[in-house]
């Protein structure tokens, strides 16, 4: 059963509740936006509290929504109701773009939490940032996860929530805004869920699983993409991401002319900081060299370019990823280092410009592959409770009549409370490595 649904006003300030209603519909998601759906009688009191802008929230569930559409029905036989339509405050992501470019070379999720923070967070510009109804900053960054995932990569103008979206998509994360009634302020985290595909089983030999549906669509496949950066026509920089061959070969093709190789002087010192910052840069000339730089070796194809086209580097593994080690290596330019400022552009060299096309391409192909997916009605209160046993983002093990049994993640949770009583929707997914 859902507990009562709390609302609060847009100066994040309990304003009532909501206590009985004909049904609610609340679903969460993992990696998307969830979204709740509320249909109640028409009567002064809720007329009065469920205005757009207010926000829904639950004691008993992480999601918080903004009211975003009212809908009210008039019929003299049925009577008067609401139905109350709220989307998850991570939509707010939805509302910013990258405001200019922004370059990552090392911990992913310190990239995404700058990002995130820098567009409408406490270090975001005022008029960009976040407020309540006093004109407070109300969007901060929660805890980190302590993710250890790298990325090398150049973005610019792209979509905030889209792209965090495509980062839990590549590295298997999922994201969240939660509120702080103790601070009155809503915190932005990654999270991953736990691997409880031992211990929690749903299936219909244990009575847990009431209908199933079971899908494997390879229609959206790909697992080589063949990334075109700058220039134009057959002079535009290419490059491949995947290795994959023969019949099993799915090739997408990802426009990557935004990644530029001109970049700030400020930008490259941020990415590589010099010698006098604690970096590894120094200037020779009008070239910027690296004492020693670590590319990340994203397949076996980059590796196989790498050494062809900067022999006698070394193959080393950092925290389980693999770099190939290079020693005295240029990596920019400029036409007079002496009379460099900040603002000034360096153009980069092929080294470091390939690994940020590649990282693209293999955002892209994260979007694609074999997917199978199982859909299922659970018992809510039988062998596993959600909240209690399993949580959104969860790894569990789904079986159905017919012996298919998937380790899945539970990417979404449709909770349902309505005249029929109260039940639970997961949607359960795995996609396959090749």
């Amino acid at each position: 059963m859902m507990n009562d649904v709390y609302v609060l006003n847009p100066s994040l300030q309990i304003i009532g509740l909501i206590d009985s209603h004909a049904s609610l519909i609340w679903a969460n998601r993992y990696k998307e936006v969830g979204d709740c759906e509320l249909y109640v009688p028409a009567n002064e009191n809720n007329l009065a509290l469920l205005q757009k802008n207010n926000y829904l929230f639950r004691l008993d569930d992480e999601m918080i929504c903004i009211i975003k559409k009212v809908e009210l029905t008039t019929d003299p036989d049925d009577g008067n109701y609401l139905t109350i339509t709220g989307y998850d405050v991570k939509s707010w992501l939805d509302q910013r773009v990258i405001w200019g470019t922004m370059t990552a070379n090392g911990n992913a999720e310190d990239f995404v939490r700058e990002m995130v923070d820098s567009a409408l967070g406490s270090t975001a510009a005022d008029d960009r940032a976040l407020k309540d109804g006093n004109g407070v900053k109300m969007f901060f960054l929660g805890a980190s996860a302590g993710f250890t995932d790298v990325l090398t990569e150049q973005t610019s103008y792209k979509n905030i929530g889209e792209k965090v979206r495509d980062y839990c998509n590549q590295f298997g994360w999922g994201y969240r805004v939660t509120f702080d009634s103790a601070n009155s302020r809503f915190l932005f985290t990654l999270y991953k869920g736990a691997d409880r595909a031992d211990s929690v089983v749903f299936s219909r030999n244990y009575e847990n699983l009431r209908e199933t549906d079971y899908i494997e669509d390879e229609t959206n496949m790909g697992n080589v993409a063949l990334i075109a950066g700058e220039g134009e026509g057959s002079a535009r920089f290419r490059t491949v991401a995947g290795v994959t061959e023969g019949l099993s070969r799915h090739e997408i093709y990802v426009d990557a002319k935004d990644i530029s190789k001109t970049i700030t002087y400020a930008d490259l010192k941020q990415t590589f900081p010099l010698e006098s910052s604690g970096g590894q840069g120094y200037w020779s000339g009008n070239q910027y060299l690296m004492r020693t730089i670590g590319i990340q070796i994203l397949d076996d194809g980059h590796l196989e370019r790498l050494q062809r086209d900067y022999p006698g580097g070394t193959v080393v593994t950092v925290a389980g990823v693999d770099y190939y080690q290079l020693s005295n290596q240029p990596i920019a330019d400029c036409e007079d280092a002496s009379a460099l400022t900040d603002n000034d552009n360096v153009r980069l060299y092929d080294l470091v410009y390939e690994v940020y096309l590649l990282s693209r391409g293999y955002e892209d192909l994260a979007e694609y592959g074999a997917v199978t997916s199982f859909n299922g009605t659970v018992e809510p209160n039988t062998t596993f409770i959600f909240k209690v046993d399993y949580f959104l983002g969860d790894i569990v093990t789904v079986e159905n009549e017919y012996g298919i049994t998937v380790a899945a993640r539970i990417v979404e949770v449709v909770e349902v409370s309505d005249d029929n009583g109260y039940y639970v929707e997961p949607k359960f997914e795995y996609i396959q490595e090749d």
